[in-house]
């Protein structure tokens, strides 16, 4: 703030001194004495007024803004798939499930052959149609046919069989009776596993051990069979530590 001057006031007097005339007068003695007062004048001066406009102080308030992001949060439950693996062969009683194609007995020869080479590579051996009186013993009349790869061989038939009518070429039979290739049933048996492991697996009613007909000191179990279909394998003795050399399926072949 500026401080506004001073406001000086002056009076000017001007004082005319008179002083005393003496007329001495010789005649009368007599003394006149004459005041002369000059009046005192006040001037006032101009009050000088200085204005000075203080512009405004302006406050600016920042608005402060706060986004909050809404968080949104998804939960996936957790899906649990099961897949047969494409490299996998398993046998069953009822065909055999070569990686996600499911091959019963009864399928036509070359759609099984397809399937399962899919999973094992190319047969090791393929015996073409043959009289059914063979190396895989006494089939069903009038041809088999033996696919193999390595130790696990398909049988096919044209006859009549508990899967087709005869003349059609027919997926009837599978046997294993070593450990190449490496394969197991649906349950997990593998050549080498002993007959304590089979009851494990399949134990119940449907399960038979028995002596081996050709071989007394030797056994063979048989699951699920009705006539000469089902699951079965031979074993070197009866006994729960017996281990197992061979696994077949489907309608077997007489010897």
């Amino acid at each position: 703030m500026t401080s506004l001057p001073t406001i000086r006031r002056f009076s000017i007097g001007l004082i005319a001194l008179v002083l005393m005339s003496s007329a001495c007068s010789d005649d009368a003695g007599e003394t006149s004495t004459t005041l002369t007062t000059t009046s005192s004048t006040s001037t006032s001066a101009p009050t000088e007024t200085t204005t000075t406009t203080v512009p405004d102080e302006t406050t600016t308030t920042a608005t402060e803004t706060t986004t909050t992001a809404a968080v949104t949060t998804t939960t996936v439950a957790a899906t649990t798939t099961t897949t047969v693996e494409e490299s996998t062969l398993e046998l069953s009683d009822e065909g055999v499930q070569a990686g996600a194609t499911w091959v019963p007995f009864g399928t036509i020869d070359e759609e099984a052959i397809t399937a399962v080479a899919a999973v094992l590579g190319s047969p090791t051996n393929d015996s073409g149609w043959v009289d059914s009186f063979s190396v895989y013993g006494t089939c069903p009349w009038p041809v088999v046919r033996g696919v193999h790869w390595d130790a696990y061989v398909m049988l096919f038939t044209q006859a009549d069989t508990d899967f087709w009518t005869g003349g059609v070429p027919h997926f009837f039979g599978w046997y294993y009776t070593d450990v190449v290739p490496a394969i197991a049933t649906t349950e997990g048996l593998v050549i080498g596993d002993t007959l304590a492991t089979v009851e494990a697996l399949y134990g119940g009613p449907k399960l038979d051990i028995n002596e081996d007909l050709f071989d007394p000191s030797g056994g063979v179990w048989l699951y699920d069979m009705v006539g000469f279909t089902g699951l079965w394998g031979f074993a070197d003795g009866q006994n729960p530590d017996s281990v197992i050399s061979s696994i077949n399926g489907g309608q077997g072949c007489g010897e």
